[in-house]
């Protein structure tokens, strides 16, 4: 019996009750069940009249109250006007809104065998919505199933099938909401195999959203939990809007109409045409727990099937994909858009894991790669945190995709964080990196990423330069184990790209490089690098180690200041220091020390000494001062000391209370040899003499202590009663005319010896600088010997102590002549030269002694 009846008193007839409309979860109950119930309930209120007209008035009250207090639900749970319910406030019109209608779609005519067309028996159970239908086991032939508002439908899982009919068209989607023009909101699908029929009359799909296991398009607060999606001709499950972007629209254009707030939960698709999931113009949308594997590809070309385990596509935003798997797809976690629709953004994928795609994780915004192509105005935030990609391979999906466990293209703001990458060591990756970063691709933080046994691959991490370069790309503790032949290159023409606490283990291949930089740009800080060929390559320079390269303006242990350049310095420093020029420096300092110029320090210093100008230093000095813009000017353990703006090519030091240039007490002048004390200037040996150099008449060194004379320019041995111009020195204090550092007719010279000058124009600064004349003879390409290197030129001491060669006849106090270069006595009492001390005493064998006389 499948009707109960009642009297109805209007119509003066008896009029049937279905029972499926008054059961409870399921259970039925007859005609007399119902009045025997209804009789031991009126027996056991009593007369309790009066106690429940009390309870009801608290009861109001409380009900008031709550409805006061609750304007903010709507936000929750949605237009209140729309539920198709009574109620005298909101509070009644919430409860009355779950005593939903809840139907067997099989009391409705549907019989689930597998052959008969059940999509009326589907209309009827649904309705209007605002029911609960369940598909209890079977096979449903169906020709599309499109829910409204506040329905749920749900069935025994894998044992409830439903199927699209062999005459569907087949853009048809098995299952989709009803309203697309005004949408729906409050959608349940759980525990069903949806089936698009591979086998069906027609499969040609369609252009835009079509031919989809589940679709959900212009609603919200949707949940799809445990729905296995089967042999869809485009998509698994798709939450769209009405449209996708044609030839018409533009990059930043968003479809209206998107969907919001759906949750997809426990699910999975395979043997799609095109992606297991997707999105497209939709917001909120929270995926987790679902399995996408083995896509077919056939809603695309041969060999050029883009078929996704999980794909984030045109103008989607907001997402999360939480623990989620692909396998033997062509990409398996792809964020996209196509040329000419706005990228997806703020994408989070949170312990998704990629087997057997081609590429494991792809971020990407077709028409935005190129050199040529514009930037991309909404490829911006997506992370990945704790995924992995397992064993990238090629397949027949998509030919000549290589692949890769990740890839950032065109993307900025992104994450990618705790991601481990696979790889098999025998399977040939044909010299493809693992990783890469590329095509314009900017603000990349890689962080906590391993990589392994890609043996085969040319890189595990590429970051790609030249004119489509990836940049500002940040990678932090990094393990590579025996994998690629390079384990990290960063490309040409990248200049903000930092590698930081890496770990890098090769295998011992010959031709392996732990890091590869194909110039010094980039930050290079805490890496090891072992079982490599070469440890590092750095703009062309090979290192058995991977060096530091500190980029940018840096302080290290000061407790202030300020490095304002890329490339100012500032280290173990206190007191406010600065480093404001280009290249400038400031170390160990007090007292807040400045380099304000290009290429300036100030090293060693206290009491704020500061440099201005270029190529100039200060110090181990205190309070002293470069002031002005000119070059090459040095204070060197200095108190008190300045130099100013006329002031060039020199090194000075001095002293004094208050900073002044009056403080110098020496000066080394570089533009002219000058050298110049205010103080004493002491020998180092215990006796000296001033001396110069005299070249040989015969060409040849002369023995240490002969006195010599002079014939024309040249000396030789004096004899008696020649003149005596000096003794041959060992002990000279000072010594003139070496001309160490050129020929001394490099510079052309006046007549009485001095230097000719002229003007020069200094390129570097603009100003001209006075330079001596250089002699046109003078040739620069020849090797020149600085006179101490030639035997001919002696050293001559003029004034001072000197020892000189003795005969027998000499003894202390006594005159000296010259006799062939040697002293002998002389009679002549006014002769000046006198010896002092015999050092040592004359020798038959030797043929002379020593002694010490004062010459002048």
């Amino acid at each position: 019996m499948n009707h109960l009846y009642y009297h109805d008193p209007l119509l003066k007839k008896w009029v049937s009750i279905e029972l499926e409309a008054i059961s409870s979860d399921g259970e039925r109950w007859t005609a007399p069940m119902i009045t025997a119930k209804f009789k031991e309930i009126v027996n056991n209120i009593g007369d309790v009249r009066q106690e429940i007209t009390v309870v009801q008035k608290e009861f109001e009250k409380e009900i008031d109250n709550v409805s006061n207090n609750i304007n903010n639900i709507e936000k929750l749970i949605g237009d209140v006007s729309k539920f198709k319910v009574i109620g005298d406030n909101l509070v009644d019109k919430i409860i009355n809104e779950f005593n939903q209608r809840s139907v067997n779609v099989k009391d409705f005519g549907a019989k689930g065998d597998g052959t008969t067309d059940d999509t009326v028996a589907f209309e009827k159970a649904i309705g209007s919505g605002f029911s609960s239908i369940f598909v209890p086991d079977g096979t449903y032939m169906v020709k599309g199933i499109k829910l409204p508002s506040f329905t749920r439908l749900h069935g025994n899982g894998m044992r409830s099938v439903i199927k699209l009919h062999p005459d569907t068209s087949p853009t048809a989607h098995v299952i989709t909401n009803k309203d697309y023009t005004n949408g729906n909101s409050y959608i349940v699908i759980e525990d069903l195999l949806v089936d698009w029929n591979l086998n069906k009359k027609n499969n040609k799909i369609g252009s835009g959203p079509n031919a989809s296991c589940v679709n959900i398009t212009n609603s919200q607060f949707v949940w799809v939990k445990n729905v296995h999606a089967k042999d869809a001709g485009l998509h698994g499950f798709d939450v769209t809007s009405p449209k996708y972007n044609s030839s018409s629209d533009g990059a930043e254009y968003y479809q209206p109409k998107g969907s919001k707030y759906v949750w997809i939960d426990n699910c999975t698709a395979w043997n799609f045409g095109d992606d297991g999931f997707t999105t497209h113009f939709s917001d909120f949308v929270f995926i987790s727990n679902c399995y996408s594997y083995d896509g077919n590809g056939s809603a695309h070309a041969a060999g050029k099937s883009n078929t996704n385990g999980f794909e984030l596509d045109d103008g989607s935003r907001h997402m999360w994909l939480i623990n989620c798997h692909s396998r033997k797809n062509c990409r398996g976690f792809e964020v996209k858009a196509h040329a000419l629709a706005p990228a997806a953004q703020n994408v989070h994928l949170i312990n998704c894991s990629s087997e057997n795609d081609i590429r494991g994780f792809d971020f990407r915004h077709i028409g935005f790669h190129r050199a040529s192509d514009p930037i991309s105005k909404s490829a911006f935030n997506v992370s990945a945190t704790n995924c992995t990609a397992l064993c990238p391979i090629f397949n027949n999906l998509y030919e000549g995709l290589t692949p890769r466990a990740l890839v950032i293209s065109a993307f900025r703001n992104v994450n990618v964080n705790n991601f481990t990458a696979i790889g098999d060591p025998s399977y040939d990756y044909k010299g493809n990196p693992a990783i890469a970063t590329q095509f314009k691709s900017r603000n990349i933080n890689l962080n906590n990423i391993s990589i392994s046994n890609f043996k085969t691959a040319e890189a595990d991490i590429y970051v790609y330069g030249g004119s489509q370069k990836s940049d500002n790309v940040n990678m932090s503790n990094i393990n590579c184990f025996e994998s690629a032949r390079v384990g990290i290159v960063i490309g040409s023409k990248t200049a903000n790209v930092k590698l930081t606490n890496a770990s890098l283990i090769g295998y011992g291949r010959k031709d392996s490089v732990g890091v590869y930089c194909s110039n010094s740009q980039a930050f290079i800080f805490g890496v090891t690098a072992e079982k490599y060929g070469k440890a590092s390559t750095i703009a062309g320079y090979d290192y058995s180690f991977v060096p530091n390269n500190l980029k940018a303006g840096t302080r290290i242990a000061t407790t202030s200041g300020h490095a304002k350049t890329t490339t100012s310095f500032i280290a173990a420093s206190s007191g406010v220091p600065e480093a404001t020029g280009e290249s400038s420096a400031v170390i160990a300092t007090t007292g807040g020390a400045k380099a304000k110029g290009v290429r300036t320090g100030v090293f060693s210093s206290s009491g704020g000494s500061s440099v201005s100008g270029s190529r100039s230093t200060v110090m181990s000095s205190n309070d002293s001062h470069i002031e002005g813009e000119n070059v090459s000017r040095t204070i060197l353990s200095s108190g008190g000391v300045k130099l100013g703006a006329s002031d060039r090519y020199m090194v000075v030091g001095g002293y004094g209370e208050k900073p002044a240039r009056s403080n110098i007490k020496w000066m080394l002048n570089s533009m002219n040899g000058d050298i110049s004390a205010t103080g004493k200037i002491n020998g180092g040996a215990t006796f000296s003499d001033y001396a110069e150099y005299f070249e040989s008449l015969d060409g040849q060194s002369i023995p240490t202590g002969t006195i010599v004379t002079l014939e024309k320019n040249k000396i030789r041995p004096a004899q008696k009663s020649e003149y005596m111009l000096g003794v041959i020195s060992e002990t000279a204090g000072a010594v003139l005319g070496g001309a160490e550092v050129y020929w001394k007719g490099r510079y052309l010279k006046n007549e009485f010896g001095g230097l000719i000058y002229e003007d020069v124009l200094d390129e570097k600064t603009g100003e001209y600088v006075k330079m001596p004349v250089e002699n046109p003879e003078w040739k620069t390409k020849k090797e020149y010997l600085s006179r101490d290197q030639r035997p001919e030129w002696n050293i001559v001491g003029l004034v001072g102590q000197v020892y000189i060669r003795i005969d027998e006849t000499v003894e202390v106090g006594d005159c000296i002549e010259a006799n062939n270069g040697m002293a002998t006595k002389s009679k002549d009492s006014s002769q000046h030269w006198r010896v002092m001390e015999i050092t040592k005493p004359y020798s038959k064998k030797d043929g002379y002694g020593v002694a010490i006389c004062f010459i002048r």
